[in-house]
């Protein structure tokens, strides 16, 4: 917009400066012209006052200095001489004649004159001689300057304004375009259409466009949901049979240690897939927008402390410590489930990337009308690259501890969040660690 703005007003500059050039050599020549035509007219009415009879000069003066305050009248003979009347300082008398309009140049002065035949005869040739300041003519179209100069100024005032209205209202229409696609993305809301502004055809023929593509992108991800759904709901039934069919072996079959073996891999398998299917059963819901009881009374403290106990037990073998830090100020109302899911992904997940030995802090507490668990660890990290996919389905990081995970775990925390009116931000450096905020909003 202000590169926009930029050229606009250097083109409409250079077009001033080109119509104020374009004016004053107009008005120029306009004048020059005027000055000729009427200096002509003039000295051929002066001419008519002043009479040679047998060679008597008769010159009638007072007509002459009343009608022709601004001459320098000059009757000169054939020799030159000055035979009545002055010329201006400088100028210097001759007689080559000018039946013309000329222009002279006398103490940095210009003069337009022009010379006539006097009336009647004389016998040297005389003629008269007019002379006129080119300032004292000019002084008389200053009107015609003005109005001139004033109406450049004026169209240039109007282009200006009405370029500066057009440009806020394109500004307005962007704007507008701006806040509704920024609306569409934080509410993750995607069949919501961007509102037409109503001022500039290209801009709602952009706008219904853009429409078009979200119906468009609406319906794959929601196909795409509808086949995941359709997908992990048709897996249960067949993975609950393995799981049927490999424990009965197990229990009920006499078999020997290689048969035995091999059934207890495809027990261990079948239990993965289950989880796996679960997982993207709730992912699939979170997604869907369905609805879930969310009036129960969350302690996120309380649930800090029992996923940390959890964690703490099945860490015994890497020695990994847990410092809470609890807030009594950090309830909020919500699904307390979900949030369960949520806080024990972002534990398991400071798990999987801190060291032997490592302390991972979990604090609680309530911040800009939010309630927060901050999990930081001191662990290996992640490259900025790792941290724009850590919320994307099915991203594993090769550097994470154990490889059990399947990269469902972040995208079904944010997700939670978000249906709890919060996010979650991640802030990580390579080889220092890593730190993530659930905020959940508070209860009104």
């Amino acid at each position: 917009m202000t590169c926009i703005m930029t050229i606009w007003l250097l083109s409409e500059i250079i077009m001033f400066s080109l119509m104020t050039l374009f004016v004053q050599l107009y008005i120029t020549q306009s004048v020059e012209l005027a000055v000729r035509s009427s200096l002509s007219r003039q000295i051929t009415s002066l001419s008519e006052h002043i009479v040679s009879d047998h060679g008597k000069l008769r010159v009638d003066e007072s007509k002459i200095e009343k009608k022709y305050p601004d001459m320098y009248i000059v009757v000169i003979d054939g020799k030159g001489n000055v035979l009545w009347g002055s010329a201006p300082d400088g100028v210097r008398i001759d007689t080559k004649r000018a039946f013309a309009p000329a222009k002279i140049m006398a103490e940095k002065v210009s003069y337009y004159y022009i010379d006539r035949d006097i009336k009647y005869t004389m016998s040297d040739n005389g003629f008269v001689r007019a002379y006129v300041s080119e300032k004292d003519v000019l002084s008389s179209y200053i009107p015609m300057r003005v109005i001139f100069f004033g109406g450049v100024v004026l169209v240039f005032a109007v282009f200006t304004i009405a370029m500066l209205y057009a440009l806020k209202q394109f500004q307005r229409s962007v704007k507008i375009m701006e806040t509704s696609v920024a609306k569409i993305g934080t509410s993750q809301q995607s069949d919501k259409h961007m509102e037409e502004t109503g001022h500039y055809k290209e801009i709602n023929s952009l706008i219904k466009a853009n429409n078009r593509m979200l119906d468009r992108m609406n319906e794959i991800f929601n196909q795409q949901e509808q086949f995941s759904s359709d997908v992990a709901h048709e897996l249960k039934t067949p993975i609950t049979v393995i799981k049927a069919q490999s424990q009965y072996a197990l229990h009920n079959m006499e078999l020997t240690a290689e048969e035995k073996k091999t059934f207890e891999v495809i027990l261990k398998q079948a239990q993965k897939m289950q989880e796996l299917v679960i997982t993207l059963l709730m992912l699939s819901r979170l997604e869907s927008g369905d609805k879930e009881e969310m009036q129960e009374l969350i302690d996120l403290t309380e649930i800090v402390s029992a996923v940390c106990e959890a964690e703490q037990y099945k860490l015994s073998d890497c020695h990994i410590k847990f410092r809470i830090t609890d807030s009594n100020t950090a309830e909020t109302s919500g699904n307390i489930n979900l949030v369960t899911i949520a806080v024990t992904n972002l534990i398991s997940n400071a798990v999987k990337f801190s060291r032997d030995h490592g302390i991972i802090e979990v604090e609680t507490g309530e911040k800009d009308g939010f309630v927060f668990v901050k999990v930081t660890d001191h662990g290996i990290g992640m490259t900025e690259d790792e941290q724009k996919k850590v919320f994307t389905r099915l991203f594993k990081s090769d550097s994470s501890r154990n490889s059990n995970g399947y990269g469902l775990g972040m995208p079904i925390a944010l997700k939670i969040a978000k249906k709890h009116g919060g996010t979650i931000q991640v802030e990580s450096k390579l080889g220092m660690g890593s730190c993530f905020i659930l905020y959940l909003a508070k209860s009104p």
